[in-house]
């Protein structure tokens, strides 16, 4: 007991850590029950799959939808509010959903609070993206993000293999579950990543900035529009991930599901391995930001391209390897580059711009990559998608010309 508690002491000492463990939290609650909702819909409630599908593109417009809102809440609140609010209100819709689950409720209820859920867990998201801004130096910022990075990925891989554990128990006890891990998280939260010491969450609460309007904040700043088309453009690319590819390695290639599971295996023990310390061998090596922009964009444009001329699964999973490299440069480094144009009472908004453009590109890019794929041959469809990157990649590379940003300061130096 002593060395947990020891433990506990450390953790809540590291900042850092302790948001990556929320984060822990809040996706493991989303993970357990997120890939059965269709099984239970179709199976346990017999409706058909063009219906149950219908939930998909109404949970990427509550991710389109949520952003901009959570991030003026989050500079006229503080981000702690946020990320509390996120995780309580996850929690009370997931037991709501119990109850429509065990009284067999309407379908459309079922879609609606399923999207309200998506969208307090954007709240959470925003919250924690202006936490960290205010939490670390721009030098540090991309080692947080990484420990961050690693604890969404430990959330995501257990939160499905507890989900398959508890397969057998009525689906309303999985919401229950679920519900219960979000009051977990969020009184660990509230535990750990409060108010950051010796700070306010709003340094000049009501003041203009605050109320400045988020056009005003975004068109002011060339450098922070480069990097907004920078990243839709790259999140078209990364969507194709989960959706083009898995149908175009198992209906194009003819590889099994089974060694597609271990090729998307090998994507998450990458990151979990590799991402901490390929970010501190960069740090260390004192890589420009902006080179690692760049670099890992065109790993992604570089894997995503040799998909086109992939016969089988060890092609497929090199191809993945590239692209996982690339995510794992990326990540961290485009992050600290948006953080960077932000000041402390522009953070909630300006980071939700970023959560609003990997919104848009998970939901429109694979309706792009479905368009393409029964249109165009292997090595067009690839060259096509691909090229997002390259585009994404031109855009980075156009924000080190960019000298002066209307919102630097010494504490927020451009990217170099």
């Amino acid at each position: 007991m002593s060395k947990f508690t020891e433990l506990f002491s450390r953790i809540r000492q590291d900042k850092s850590i302790a948001l990556a463990a929320s984060w822990s939290f809040n996706q493991l609650a989303y993970a357990i029950v997120y890939p059965f909702i269709p099984i239970y819909l179709c199976q346990e409630r017999g409706l058909p799959y063009s219906t149950v599908s219908i939930i998909f593109p109404l949970l990427g417009l509550a991710v389109i939808l949520a952003p901009l809102p959570c991030g003026y809440l989050t500079d006229r609140f503080g981000y702690s509010k946020m990320m509390f609010a996120g995780q309580l209100l996850r929690g009370v819709i997931f037991f709501i959903l119990a109850l429509f689950v065990y009284i067999q409720a309407s379908f459309w209820f079922f879609v609606i609070f399923l999207m309200l859920n998506t969208a307090v867990g954007v709240a959470f998201q925003v919250g924690s993206d202006a936490y960290l801004v205010k939490l670390a130096t721009p030098d540090l910022r991309p080692g947080y993000y990484s420990k961050i990075r690693i604890g969404f990925n430990i959330g995501w891989a257990v939160g499905p293999m507890l989900g398959a554990f508890f397969a057998k128990t009525p689906f309303w006890a999985f919401f229950i579950l679920t519900g219960i891990l979000c009051m977990i998280g969020t009184l660990y939260t509230w535990k750990t990543c409060g108010t950051l010491p010796d700070t306010q969450e709003n340094d000049t609460p009501g003041n203009t900035p605050v109320q400045e309007k988020i056009l005003s904040l975004i068109f002011r700043n060339p450098r922070f529009l480069l990097l907004m088309a920078g990243t839709l453009l790259l999140m078209l690319l990364a969507s194709q991930l989960y959706s083009t590819m898995s149908i175009f390695a198992t209906g194009g290639i003819g590889i099994s599901r089974k060694a597609l599971g271990s090729i998307y295996s090998l994507n998450g023990f990458m990151v979990l391995a590799l991402q901490i310390p390929l970010t501190a061998i960069l740090k260390k090596l004192r890589v420009p930001l902006i080179i690692q922009l760049v670099g890992g964009t065109l790993l992604y444009a570089a894997g995503y391209f040799s998909l086109g001329f992939a016969g089988g699964a060890a092609a497929i999973a090199l191809a993945v390897v590239t692209v996982t490299l690339g995510e794992i440069i990326v990540q961290p480094v485009l992050y600290t580059a948006t953080s960077r144009e932000t000041t402390p009472n522009t953070a909630g908004r300006l980071m939700s711009c970023a959560s609003l453009m990997r919104g848009i590109g998970y939901s429109v890019g694979p309706w792009i990559g479905g368009q393409l794929f029964s249109r165009v041959t292997p090595v067009l469809l690839w060259g096509i998608l691909s090229s997002f990157a390259i585009g994404a990649a031109a855009a980075f590379a156009m924000t080190g010309s960019r000298r002066k940003s209307a919102i630097n300061s010494p504490e927020n130096p451009p990217a170099e």
